[in-house]
């Protein structure tokens, strides 16, 4: 069963632009991922602009055949159902302004909402950063102030999961 999500960025004008994403929506998968590899403005940016997904993974990649889930492409690059399937009309979503995207987002399903803002905080090299934020549908937030700091909840959740991996090894091994 898909965990959907929605994920979003504030664009510099302050409205924003929202895509769709089918597959491991919860905190500790996408999240984790978006928190450890999506923390570059423009690449965010462009991954959206392509608009809905089927996955997110470590980068924006290239067409591939949408089906083909042998092609090793598959793990490390998100999978997008224009780009890859020929899909229309799922194009990347433009709303006006945070309210917007929290009242627009949970069209399709979305049991979880992230969204990318500039902060003003600076990485260790001193370059402007955002952060990433979220939202659930069993308690959506109402404005974008009022969605919660991803990072540490997508870690803890992550280690959990890598520890229940770890005890179904063990189980197995003794069975």
């Amino acid at each position: 069963m898909a965990t959907r999500a929605r994920i979003g960025l504030e664009l510099k004008d302050g409205s924003y632009i929202s895509s769709y994403q089918h597959w491991d929506g919860y905190p500790g998968g996408l999240g984790y991922t978006l928190i450890d590899h999506w923390n570059d403005y423009d690449k965010i940016e462009e991954a959206i602009q392509l608009g809905d997904a089927s996955s997110w993974r470590y980068m924006v990649g290239q067409k591939i055949d949408f089906d083909d889930r042998s092609n090793p492409l598959h793990e490390v690059q998100n999978c997008y159902y224009g780009r890859d399937r020929g899909e229309k009309d799922v194009g990347p979503k433009k709303h006006l302004n945070g309210v917007c995207l929290l009242d627009e987002c949970w069209n399709s399903g979305e049991d979880y909402v992230y969204v990318y803002r500039q902060t003003g905080k600076k990485d260790y090299l001193g370059k402007e950063c955002g952060e990433w934020f979220y939202t659930d549908a069993n308690n959506p937030a109402k404005e974008i102030a009022d969605m919660k700091p991803l990072e540490k909840y997508a870690i803890l959740e992550h280690i959990d999961m890598l520890k229940r991996h770890l005890e179904m090894m063990e189980e197995r091994k003794a069975a």
